[in-house]
C-alpha cells in the first residue's frame, strides 16, 4: 500500500512541477514587466525555490521517511506564490 501512496504522491508532485514551470513561469515574466528590480528578484528566487522543492520532495518520498505535511506546505506555498506574484499567467 505504501508503494501506491508513493506513486500517487510522486505523480501529484510531478504535475505540480509542470504547473510551476509553465503557468507560474509566465506569471513571473508578466510580473517582471510591471514591477521593480528588487521585487522581481524576490519573485524569481521564490519561483526557483518552488521549482527545486518538487524534485526534492519526490526524492524524500522514495528514499527517506517524509511527513506528508511537507506536501501540504508546498500546496500552501503555491497558493501564496499565486496570490503575490503569479496572478497574470497570460502568454500575451
Amino acid at each position: 500500500m505504501q508503494v501506491v501512496i508513493n506513486i500517487v504522491a510522486s505523480l501529484f508532485l510531478f504535475f505540480c512541477f509542470i504547473w510551476t514551470l509553465l503557468p507560474w513561469g509566465f506569471g513571473i515574466h508578466n510580473y517582471a514587466k510591471s514591477h521593480g528590480k528588487l521585487l522581481v528578484i524576490t519573485a524569481r528566487a521564490s519561483w526557483l525555490v518552488l521549482l527545486l522543492s518538487h524534485p526534492l520532495l519526490i526524492y524524500l518520498i522514495w528514499f527517506e521517511s517524509i511527513s506528508y505535511w511537507l506536501i501540504f506546505a508546498l500546496i500552501i506555498a503555491h497558493i501564496v506564490f499565486c496570490a503575490l506574484f503569479a496572478r497574470d499567467v497570460s502568454t500575451g
